[in-house]
């Protein structure tokens, strides 16, 4: 075999040839050393002549077993770098993302069209002139860009997430109508207060999450605003059983759930990565957390830790409404510090 047919079947082969050709020149040097991983240096890829005359940034799902507030919250600051290089952003949440059913909703093969509205007037990008995939080094360089780790996350940065929410992210119809049937006949115009509790897996400490809320931190911070306040509701989002049943103990007939809501009778598995036989089950589970969320943002106060869910919920009121809970109390048991990595967890490697 020819040395130039043996170059052309083998990849590496291929690469280090053009390594040694192009050692020389300074601009070939320039994109090894400094282009690899650099959120400033972009591919473009053309798949057709659609959408001529702009760029668009492919904001996909990132997978790695991210539940939904997780994922959207990434997705805000993708379209954050989209937005801020005047590129038009197209969302696709597909067979990676969590809550993915793989014969669809309504039709609907695009999960983030399960709930939100096309962000832009792209439709598809199969046949597109100018695409830019999003990339891990993208997401990076926002969240240093506002020194924004883990779950402490300073005020700017929930401001430029929150116009990213103004600016795209808006219910379609279907969602809209849903959450806000739900949410009236739940509590109607009862004055409200909101409450988190995020159990299951949280307990397991992974490196840069939160220090898990003690249910008896929550129910005490709950009697504190009763007493002060005319609260005449309390609404519980939870993933656990647990809860539920602690805070009816604790306040009887007050407490409101969506008694319909998957929740975890004890296993500390996480309920985003359960299976059960209901039809839709994936897509059933994404509705009822953001049927929750769209609760919180809409009660009277908050009591809660950090979770995506929260921080989201703060991020869609400042939005939506621009302005606070009439109290808003986050308890704070501070963040773990170790080598237990989410992204080595079962549920992260969970592929369906």
């Amino acid at each position: 075999m020819k040395i130039i047919e043996l170059l052309r079947k083998s990849e590496k082969l291929v690469y280090f040839n053009r390594c040694r050709i192009h050692r020389n020149k300074p601009e070939f040097r320039h994109m090894v050393l400094n282009g690899y991983q650099n959120a400033d240096f972009l591919e473009l890829h053309t798949y057709g002549r659609e959408y001529e005359g702009m760029t668009i940034y492919l904001a996909d799902e990132k997978g790695s077993g991210m539940g939904f507030f997780a994922e959207l919250g990434v997705t805000l600051i993708k379209l954050y770098y989209a937005d801020e290089r005047g590129f038009v952003p197209y969302v696709s949440w597909g067979k990676d993302y969590l809550y993915y059913e793989p014969d669809g909703v309504d039709g609907e093969k695009n999960a983030f069209l399960y709930f939100f509205e096309p962000v832009s007037g792209v439709e598809s990008i199969e046949h597109a002139c100018h695409v830019v995939n999003s990339e891990d080094s993208h997401y990076a360089q926002v969240k240093s860009l506002f020194h924004a780790v883990s779950y402490d996350l300073p005020e700017a940065y929930v401001d430029a997430m929150a116009r990213m929410v103004k600016k795209y992210i808006r219910y379609n119809d279907k969602t809209k109508r849903y959450l806000e049937q739900e949410y009236g006949k739940l509590l109607g115009t009862e004055k409200t207060v909101g409450v988190h509790f995020r159990g299951t897996d949280f307990r397991k400490g992974y490196n840069n999450h939160p220090v898990p809320v003690q249910i008896e931190q929550e129910i005490g911070k709950v009697r504190e605003l009763l007493e002060k306040s005319d609260y005449t509701k309390i609404f519980l989002a939870t993933d656990e059983q647990m809860a539920v049943d602690k805070f009816r103990e604790a306040f009887g007939d007050k407490v409101c759930i969506y008694e319909d809501t998957y929740r975890d009778q004890g296993t500390d598995e996480s309920i985003a990565f359960s299976e059960d036989g209901r039809n839709r089950h994936h897509y059933m589970l994404a509705r009822e957390v953001l049927r929750d969320q769209y609760t919180l943002i809409n009660c009277d106060g908050l009591v809660c830790g950090y979770s995506n869910v929260t921080f989201l919920a703060r991020v869609m009121r400042r939005a939506w409404y621009e302005k606070e809970w009439e109290d808003f109390v986050l308890i704070d048991n501070g963040l773990y510090h170790n080598s237990n990595s989410f992204s080595n967890s079962v549920g992260s490697r969970k592929k369906r």
